[in-house]
């Protein structure tokens, strides 16, 4: 029962994008038609929750790489040029930075502190590998 709307709900989106939809689909027309939810749909739900683990994390890495991949892309040409950002992370990895203009979130060499309005260099905007990378110049004052 959905409280906003005071009738059944079933939250089953993006049939398309995830194939655990699927089921959820199936399980709620077998009960609205006041029919025998499929054995085949019933025997897949104990383990519908580590295919919704797995499917979402592929989904995710697929996301990550195409956002990579173009920021990569638009960054290639601007190689050397310094740029506005602030430190958003600090990771295993070093800084992670947002670049407002273009719109990046990137891996940045050197030292500033969390928060830090810094100038950063574009060292690498690698389509291939779908890298963009940056280094601190200097904080903003």
């Amino acid at each position: 029962m959905q409280a906003a709307i005071a009738a059944p709900y079933a939250h089953v989106t993006a049939p398309l994008r995830r194939l655990v939809d699927r089921f959820g689909l199936v399980v709620c027309e077998a009960l609205c038609a006041g029919e025998e939810v499929p054995g085949w749909a019933r025997q897949a739900l104990p383990g519908l929750s580590e295919v919704m683990t797995t499917s979402g994390r592929q989904a995710g890495a697929v996301e990550r790489a195409c956002v990579d991949a173009v920021e990569a892309a638009v960054l290639q040409p601007l190689v050397g040029e310094v740029f506005p950002a602030v430190v958003v992370d600090s990771t295993s990895r070093g800084l992670v930075v947002q670049v407002t203009h273009p719109a990046v979130t990137a891996h940045a060499e050197g030292h500033a502190e969390l928060g830090e309005e810094v100038e950063v260099e574009l060292l690498e905007a690698d389509l291939e590998a779908r890298r963009v990378r940056f280094g601190i110049v200097r904080g903003v004052s």
